[in-house]
């Protein structure tokens, strides 16, 4: 018998890959929010600043959450979002 070979690189993700519209869309939201600094941006700011529907930028604030770069807090009644304080190496 013969045994299936390794796979040349691990992957952490699983499913196709995104597309590189939404690799782009992803990073210019991402630019707007560090562009806010500690006082955060809502998403519909972001949306009207860079011409993206509000839905569009609130999935991009989800892959970016959950990727680690950027997280939510909520105090004038809306979501703001900043990015996210570096983590320490272990």
């Amino acid at each position: 018998m013969s045994e299936p070979s390794p796979p040349d690189a691990p992957t952490t993700r699983r499913g196709r890959p995104r597309p590189d519209e939404t690799v782009q869309r992803d990073e210019a939201v991402f630019g707007q929010v560090q562009a806010a600094g500690a006082e955060g941006v809502t998403r519909d700011k972001v949306a009207a600043d860079i011409g993206l529907q509000p839905n569009q930028v609130y999935l991009s604030f989800f892959r970016l959450k959950r990727d680690g770069r950027i997280v939510r807090s909520s105090g004038t009644g809306r979501a703001i979002w900043t990015v996210a304080p570096e983590q320490p190496a272990a």
